[in-house]
């Protein structure tokens, strides 16, 4: 049933995503924006401050930010050849991992960032065999410096711009030399900004100050045990069946497949230097777990264990949002 719906129908798939992100992101988890708490990052500040005292503003934005996040991952994966046939499976895989806690559903740095990523991944995978792309070159490594603008720590993923570069032969000078620019550049025009301003220099310091603030401490409860143990199954089964399938792809999905994988390495380091909050940092896996899932759910032919597992994780979702 629900298995051939994101299969098979993109107008219910997309009016689906769009109900639960009314449900979940709009409607009955929403928390209202805690500026101070949130960050110290003056750009981010600066951004968000004025909406800060208007929840109304915030539902909009936060459930629009997260609707395109699912749109955009789905198109990634569908035009980038990684799946080959148009379902909305990562859109909604994509969106129950992002939703796996009721703690997180706020606007806050990490989710703005992770559009910024999703937009630079889809640049560097989109010059596969493009002899000239300069400007998605450039424009991947501007996009993902802007992320760590916003929120400091996505610095760390900065290097996925280099590594999508080497996988897909990316290897002109002039390619190197577009994204070390293209990095720079966020950073530059703050930095004018703030001259022109009369702005204290100190703002860029404090976007450093994730190194040495301390990490919130966080006790799973028997809720989060269970949500984290269902999720984690799936993600295990479905990224053991990927990495089994890696060779028999084309080599386009292959390469994809690879660079989307490389996420998993710079998140362990993500993890040790970011003070975000422990579910914060756990839907940066979205990215390689929802496309992994996504594989899974295209390559295996048991519908009713596919319809099993998708409802079971629906139902997971709803439930730790109902009860928390």
């Amino acid at each position: 049933m629900l298995v051939n719906i994101f299969r098979h129908s993109q107008t219910t798939s997309i009016a689906i995503i769009l109900s639960l992100c009314l449900f979940i992101w709009m409607g009955i988890s929403f928390e209202s924006l805690d500026l101070a708490k949130e960050s110290s990052n003056f750009f981010y500040q600066l951004l968000i401050s004025p909406i800060e005292s208007n929840s109304i503003f915030q539902r909009v934005i936060l459930g629009s930010i997260i609707f395109w996040q699912c749109m955009l991952m789905n198109r990634m994966m569908v035009n980038e050849k990684i799946i080959s046939n148009n379902s909305f499976f990562a859109a909604v895989f994509y969106f129950l991992l992002l939703s796996i806690s009721p703690k997180i559903i706020h606007i806050n740095p990490t989710i703005l960032s992770m559009f910024l990523l999703i937009l630079s991944l889809t640049k560097i995978l989109s010059s596969y065999l493009d002899k000239n792309a300069y400007s998605k070159v450039f424009e991947s490594a501007f996009l993902i410096s802007l992320a760590g603008l916003i929120h400091s720590p996505f610095i760390i993923f900065i290097p996925i711009v280099w590594i999508g570069m080497s996988i897909f032969s990316q290897v002109e000078w002039r390619h190197w030399i577009l994204s070390i620019i293209g990095i720079i550049c966020p950073w530059y025009i703050l930095f004018s900004i703030a001259n022109f301003y009369s702005i204290q220099y100190t703002i860029f310091g404090s976007s450093l100050l994730f190194l040495f603030e301390e990490v919130p401490k966080y006790s799973l409860n028997l809720r989060d045990i269970l949500c984290l143990t269902a999720y984690g199954f799936v993600c295990l089964v479905a990224l053991t069946e990927l990495v089994i399938r890696l060779k028999h792809k084309n080599i386009k999905a292959r390469k994809s497949y690879i660079l989307l994988l490389w996420i998993f390495p710079l998140s362990v380091i993500y993890f040790k230097v970011s003070n975000d909050f422990f579910y914060s940092k756990l839907i940066i896996l979205a990215i390689p777990f929802s496309a992994a899932i996504s594989n899974y759910f295209y390559h295996h032919k048991n519908t009713n264990w596919l319809n099993f597992l998708i409802l079971s994780l629906v139902i997971v979702v709803i439930s730790n949002h109902l009860l928390g």
